[in-house]
C-alpha cells in the first residue's frame, strides 16, 4: 500500500498495517509542542527546509531565505510548476518609484518591484471568476523574519501537494491563492544588511530626514491603509514614531500596490462600500467571498476586525469562529474587539481595511516570540502549527462567512474491508464530525455556542464530484449512517459498494458535515486508487451474465489518504 500524509494535520502514528493506518489526534497546543512522534503534515516542513547552498539566507539565520533567496525561490517555483503558478509584478517600492536613497544606509539605487505569486490549477474546469480568492501578504514590517518564510513554505506545500493530497488538489481547482511575500522590499534589504536597526517602516523619509534619527524615518505601512486612517488612538502623526501613518491614506506606493491588487482580484459586485466608516455596524452577510491574511511577528496572536477599537464587528460570529478554529492548529489567542487578549488599537491597518472596504473576511497572524525568530522554534512550532491553520482558511475562501459556522470533519478513514463471499468489492468510509471541538479549543476562553452549539445533523459523502459542483443525479452521493451518537462528536459510517467495480485509477471522496442550524462546514477530501485484477465478481442483484468470472477493478484498493485533526 502507498500512503501519503500531506498538507493539513499533525498527528502521531499508532499502528500501520497493510491496508490502513490508525492515528491519534494531537488535541492541544502543549502536545503539539511536545516530544511526540509526529507525522508532520506539510511537505514544506519536511522537504523544504532551506538549502543554504541553493538559496541565499539571512546571516546567522539559515532557516530564513533572504530577500534575494525569496525572489529566486518564487521564480524557480513558477518555472517548475507552470500549470499551477505564475508571478505578477503589482507595483514598485518607494525607492523604485521615487528614485530616492537613504544616505545613512546605502541601498540599490533602483529599488524593487513588488511581486505577487498566483497559485491555482490551470486545468480546472472552473474559470477565475468562479473560484474563491485568498490574498496573503507578508513582509509589511521587514524586521519580522518569519512571515515571508512561512508564506513561502505555504506556497511550496500547495504546489508540491497538488495531485498528491486530495484537499490541496480540490482547493487549487476551486480557489486562487495569491501571495505577496515581500510587501516592503526596500526595508527588508536594510534590516538584512543592518540588523541592529530592527527596521519597521518603509524608506520614505518624509519630514524625518531633518527631524528624526537615521533609523527612525519612514511610514508604517500597516497604519497607511484608507480605513480609519489617521485615528490617533491607533497610529501616530509623528514622522519619527514607529507607527507613523504617513501624509495621507494610501500615500505609500507599497500600500497602493496591495490595495490595487486586492481590488483587482476580489469581486467588485459583492458590496464595496462608498462610506465604510459610516457602515461599521452593518454586516456584509454570508454570501460574500474572499479571504485576506496579513502575516506578522511576534506574539502568538490571531487578529481580525475590529482592530481600530475594542469592539466586535457585525460579522463577528463568522470571523471569531474562523479565528478560533485556526487556534486549534497553532494554539494562538485572539487579538480582536471584544476578546480578553485585545492588546491595543491599530488604525489604518490592512485587516480592517480589507473587511470594511472590500467585504472580505480578514485575518492576521503574529508568529512566534521574536522579530529575529529562533530557527528551532520556527521549524518545530511555527511551521507545523501555522501551515494547517492557513490551509483551513483557504478551504473556506468561497464562502468564508458561512462555512466557518458549520461542523468540521475530525477524522476520515477510508478502508477496503467490505467483503462478500470472501471477495473485497467495496470501501468503508468512517467519519467523526464535530460542531464544537475546533471552535472551543482555546483553553482559557469560554465556549462559543453561537456557532459551536448546534450539533452535527448529517454527514454527506460524494464520489468524484466536489459538493460545490454536485447536481442531483449527475454523480454518486450518500448521506452517512450514524453509528455512535456522541452528543459532541458523533461517528458516521458508510459502505460504498459497486457490483460492477469502480473504474481503475484514482478516485476522490469528498465529505462534508451539516449542523442543526443548516450550516455546512468545509469539505475534506480523500484519494483512493483502484487496480484491475481478474476475479469472480460479486452479484448484488439477479443477473443473466453467463461467465462466472470476469475482470473487475474491486480486488485491491490502495488507500492514499487518512486524516485526523
Amino acid at each position: 500500500i502507498i500512503v501519503v500524509f500531506i498538507g493539513i494535520h499533525v498527528c502521531s502514528v499508532d499502528n500501520i498495517d497493510e491496508f490502513n493506518i490508525m492515528v491519534s489526534a494531537v488535541p492541544s497546543r502543549h502536545r503539539l509542542h511536545g516530544h511526540l512522534l509526529r507525522c508532520v503534515v506539510s511537505l514544506a516542513a519536511i522537504a523544504f527546509t532551506v538549502d543554504a547552498v541553493q538559496y541565499d539566507t539571512i546571516d546567522k539565520y539559515d532557516c530564513f531565505r533572504s530577500l534575494e533567496g525569496m525572489t529566486k525561490s518564487m521564480f524557480d517555483l513558477a518555472e517548475s510548476y507552470p500549470d499551477l503558478s505564475s508571478v505578477v509584478d503589482i507595483g514598485d517600492s518607494y525607492l523604485k518609484s521615487k528614485n530616492d536613497n537613504n544616505d545613512d544606509y546605502p541601498l540599490p539605487q533602483n529599488g524593487y518591484d513588488i511581486y505577487a505569486m498566483v497559485i491555482t490549477a490551470s486545468d480546472s474546469p472552473h474559470p477565475s471568476s468562479a473560484k474563491g480568492k485568498t490574498l496573503i501578504i507578508s513582509g509589511v514590517h521587514p524586521r519580522e523574519h518569519a512571515p515571508p518564510e512561512l508564506t513561502m513554505r505555504f506556497a511550496e506545500s500547495l504546489l508540491t501537494g497538488y495531485e498528491v493530497d486530495a484537499d490541496i488538489t480540490w482547493i487549487l481547482q476551486h480557489t486562487e491563492v495569491h501571495i505577496i511575500f515581500q510587501v516592503n522590499p526596500d526595508s527588508r534589504y536594510v534590516t538584512e544588511k543592518y540588523p541592529k536597526t530592527f527596521w519597521r517602516k518603509n524608506q520614505n523619509p518624509g519630514n524625518g530626514r531633518e527631524n528624526c534619527k537615521a533609523d527612525e524615518i519612514g511610514v508604517d505601512l500597516n497604519r497607511n491603509f484608507g480605513f480609519k486612517w489617521g485615528d490617533q488612538d491607533g497610529a501616530s502623526d509623528d514622522s519619527c514614531d514607529s507607527t507613523y501613518h504617513g501624509r495621507g491614506p494610501g500615500s505609500e506606493p507599497e500600500t497602493r500596490a496591495v490595495v490595487d491588487y486586492a481590488k483587482e482580484i476580489f469581486p467588485e459586485e459583492q458590496g464595496r462600500r462608498d462610506d465604510p466608516e459610516g457602515s461599521t455596524n452593518v454586516a456584509f452577510g454570508e454570501d460574500n467571498t474572499g479571504i485576506f491574511v496579513d502575516v506578522h511577528a511576534p506574539g502568538g496572536y490571531i487578529f481580525y476586525p475590529w482592530g481600530h477599537k475594542d469592539r466586535k464587528s457585525p460579522d463577528d460570529d463568522a470571523l471569531q469562529a474562523t479565528a478560533r478554529k485556526m487556534s486549534y492548529y497553532n494554539g494562538y489567542v485572539l487579538w480582536a474587539g471584544g476578546q480578553p487578549d485585545f492588546q491595543y488599537a491599530a488604525s489604518g491597518d490592512s485587516s480592517d481595511y480589507m473587511y470594511a472596504t472590500l467585504g472580505v473576511a480578514s485575518f492576521g497572524l503574529e508568529l512566534g516570540e521574536d522579530f529575529y525568530e529562533d530557527c528551532g522554534r520556527f521549524e518545530n512550532e511555527i511551521v507545523p502549527g501555522n501551515l494547517p491553520a492557513l490551509t483551513y482558511l483557504v478551504k473556506n475562501a468561497k464562502k468564508p462567512f458561512s462555512l466557518a459556522k458549520g461542523p468540521d470533519i475530525i477524522s476520515l478513514i477510508v478502508s477496503d474491508d467490505v467483503i462478500q463471499d470472501g471477495i473485497q468489492y467495496g470501501i468503508k468510509v468512517t467519519v467523526v464530525a464535530s460542531d464544537s471541538r475546533l471552535v472551543n479549543s482555546i483553553s482559557r476562553y469560554p465556549d462559543f455556542p453561537e456557532t459551536g452549539g448546534q450539533g452535527v445533523a448529517e454527514v454527506r459523502v460524494y464520489l468524484d464530484v466536489h459538493p460545490d459542483d454536485y447536481e442531483e443525479g449527475d454523480a454518486l452521493a450518500w448521506e452517512m449512517q450514524l453509528i455512535d451518537n456522541d452528543s459532541e462528536e458523533p461517528k458516521f459510517e458508510l459502505e460504498v459498494i459497486s457490483a460492477g467495480g469502480f473504474s481503475a485509477g484514482r478516485h476522490t471522496l469528498y465529505v462534508q458535515a451539516k449542523d442543526g442550524a443548516g450550516y455546512f462546514g468545509p469539505t475534506t477530501g480523500a484519494f483512493f486508487d483502484v487496480e484491475m485484477r481478474p476475479t469472480k465478481s460479486p452479484s448484488l442483484s439477479p443477473t443473466t451474465d453467463s461467465p462466472s468470472h470476469k475482470t473487475t477493478s474491486m480486488v485491491r484498493i490502495k488507500i492514499f489518504f487518512l486524516i485526523v485533526t
